[in-house]
C-alpha cells in the first residue's frame, strides 16, 4: 500500500516550515504522497494542496466567524479525504483552531497524528494540552520548557527546538550606524487592516521627526504587497519584499513589530522593537478572560520580562506610538542591552535541526 501524509497548517509561517519539512521527507521517503491543508510553499516543495488555507488565515474569535463558511467547506473536504483515503500520518502544524478538530477525528479513525508547534497552552487553553495528550500520537513543541504542559496521556513528547534555531549566527546583526525604521504589520490582512491607520496617523502627525530616516515596510507574502502599497497613502514608506528582511537588519535601529514569529527574528538580530498588537473588541475582551501569560511578544514571553514595550489594543495609538519610538531612539544604551538579549533568546532555540527532527518522526509512519 502506498503511504501518504496529509500535512495542515493554517498561515504563512507555518505553511514555510512545512515546505522544509516536506522538501526532508521527499528525500527520506521518495515514493511518498503528500496533501496538504496549506499554501503556495508547501505545493511547491511537491504537496498536493487539498485546499488553499493559508489565504485565508485570521487571529481572533470575530475574524474567524466571519470566515465561518469557508472553514466548513475546508471541514467537509479534510474530514472526506481522510475519511476515504486513510493517510498514514497527519502531520498538524500550529493552528490549533482547526487542526484540533481533525486530531479528534484521526484518532476515532485510527489515523496517527504527530503535532509540531502545539498550541500555546501556557498562556491559554490549558484543556488542549490535556487533549493533545490524550489523542495525539507524538507532540513536537518548540521551547524546552513546553513539554510538561503535554504530559500525562499517550502522546510521545519531544523538544525539537524552533525552527529560527539555525539562523541564529546567520541573521545580520545591527551595525554601528543604522539609519532605517521598520514597520512589520503581520502576515494577516486583518493584522495589516488595524495596523495601517495607525502607521499613517503617526506619518500625518508626527512624520517631521522622522525626516531623518528610511521607513520601510515588509510584506509577509508577495500577495499582501498590493494592499501595503495601497495602504501607506502618499506618505514616504518604501514597501519591500520579505526576502529583503534579514539584509535589512544591519541598518535598522527599531522596529514597530506585530505580534508573532517575528518578533523573535528581530529580537535575535539585536534590534530593539515595539510590540503591537490591535483585533476586534468582542475577541480582545474575551481574550483578557482567557489569557494567562504576563507578556503577548515571544521575546519577551521567553525571557520573563519587558525588553520590548508593548502597545495592545487600546494603547496601540499614532500618539502612543510616537512616544515609545522617540523614548527607544534617545536610549544610548538600549543597542547593547538588545545584543545580550539576542544571546539569551538564542538559548532556547535549540541547535537549528528542528525540521531535521520533526522528518526524522514523520518518516518513521511512512515505513
Amino acid at each position: 500500500m502506498k503511504k501518504s501524509l496529509l500535512l495542515s497548517c493554517g498561515d504563512i509561517s507555518g505553511d514555510l516550515w512545512a515546505s522544509q519539512i516536506v522538501l526532508l521527507l521527499r528525500e527520506r521517503r521518495p515514493g511518498v504522497e503528500v496533501v496538504a491543508l496549506g499554501g503556495e510553499e508547501s505545493r511547491k516543495a511537491g504537496a498536493r494542496l487539498l485546499v488553499d488555507t493559508v489565504s485565508h488565515s485570521t487571529v481572533g474569535l470575530s475574524e474567524a466567524l466571519r470566515a465561518l463558511s469557508f472553514w466548513k467547506k475546508t471541514w467537509r473536504k479534510a474530514s472526506a479525504f481522510l475519511r476515504k483515503e486513510k493517510p498514514s500520518v497527519l502531520l498538524a502544524i500550529d493552528n490549533p483552531g482547526f487542526n484540533l478538530r481533525l486530531v479528534r477525528l484521526c484518532a476515532r479513525e485510527g489515523i496517527p497524528v504527530v503535532y509540531f508547534a502545539p498550541p500555546q497552552v501556557w498562556a491559554w487553553g490549558g484543556w488542549r494540552g490535556r487533549f493533545l495528550a490524550r489523542c495525539a500520537d507524538h507532540i513536537l513543541h518548540l521551547f524546552p520548557w513546553e513539554g510538561k504542559y503535554f504530559l500525562g496521556g499517550r502522546a510521545h513528547v519531544s523538544w525539537v527546538g524552533h525552527p529560527l534555531g539555525a539562523w541564529w549566527g546567520k541573521i545580520p546583526q545591527r551595525g554601528p550606524n543604522p539609519q532605517t525604521i521598520l514597520f512589520l504589520p503581520g502576515s494577516r490582512r486583518n493584522e495589516i487592516l488595524s495596523f495601517l491607520p495607525v502607521l499613517r496617523g503617526l506619518l500625518s502627525e508626527y512624520g517631521r521627526h522622522f525626516s531623518g530616516y528610511r521607513l520601510v515596510i515588509v510584506a509577509a507574502s508577495p500577495s499582501l504587497r498590493p494592499l501595503l502599497e495601497a495602504g501607506r497613502g502618499s506618505f514616504p514608506v518604501q514597501v519591500v519584499d520579505r526576502k529583503d528582511l534579514y539584509p535589512l537588519f544591519e541598518d535598522t535601529v527599531l522596529a514597530v513589530s506585530s505580534s508573532g514569529t517575528v518578533t523573535l527574528e528581530v529580537a535575535l538580530g539585536g534590534i530593539p522593537q515595539i510590540v503591537v498588537y490591535r483585533t476586534s473588541w468582542v475577541t480582545f475582551l474575551l481574550g483578557c478572560l482567557l489569557f494567562r501569560a504576563p507578556f503577548i511578544g515571544l521575546p519577551n514571553i521567553l525571557l520573563g520580562q519587558e525588553i520590548a514595550p508593548e502597545l495592545v489594543q487600546g494603547k496601540f495609538t499614532p500618539t502612543e506610538l510616537f512616544r515609545t519610538m522617540e523614548r527607544l531612539l534617545a536610549d544610548s544604551s538600549l543597542p547593547q542591552r538588545a545584543k545580550g538579549w539576542a544571546e539569551a533568546i538564542a538559548l532556547q532555540l535549540g541547535d537549528g535541526r528542528t525540521f531535521e527532527r520533526v522528518a526524522e518522526v514523520v518518516a518513521r509512519y511512512l515505513e
